[in-house]
């Protein structure tokens, strides 16, 4: 299930991300709260300089962002600088997964196409 499109990861104050969202006036660990860590991003990369997209899936979508631009992955040390041009927020890696492979075939490729804004 999709949560909302195009998002970013919550930030506190102190510039860090935000890990829990409580229910008021409801001790931790007695089930009142949920991880935000536990949601599961589906996003997609595109080069400018290559004219190349790239999906994945991450916890922290800034984290992985950084990794990729600086060279540490495989598939995509080749093509950066690359920039976020789409995510999606799921519940877990099951539906995250699914939708990666959609994104990944020929009809994702055609919605990428037509959905997907690269600021050509």
């Amino acid at each position: 299930m999709i949560l909302s499109e195009n998002v970013v990861p919550l930030r506190q104050s102190n510039g860090g991300l935000a890990r829990l969202a409580t229910r008021p006036n409801v001790p931790l660990g007695t089930g009142g709260e949920r991880k935000l860590s536990s949601l599961v991003y589906q996003y997609v990369l595109y080069s400018d300089k290559f004219g190349r997209f790239y999906i994945g899936i991450a916890n922290e979508i800034a984290a992985r962002l950084e990794v990729h631009n600086l060279g540490q992955v495989k598939s995509t040390k080749a093509f950066k600088p690359w920039k976020i041009v789409h995510t999606e927020v799921f519940e877990s890696k099951q539906e995250v997964r699914v939708r990666e492979k959609y994104m990944k075939s020929a009809a994702g490729r055609r919605w990428r196409k037509k959905n997907i804004k690269t600021g050509d």
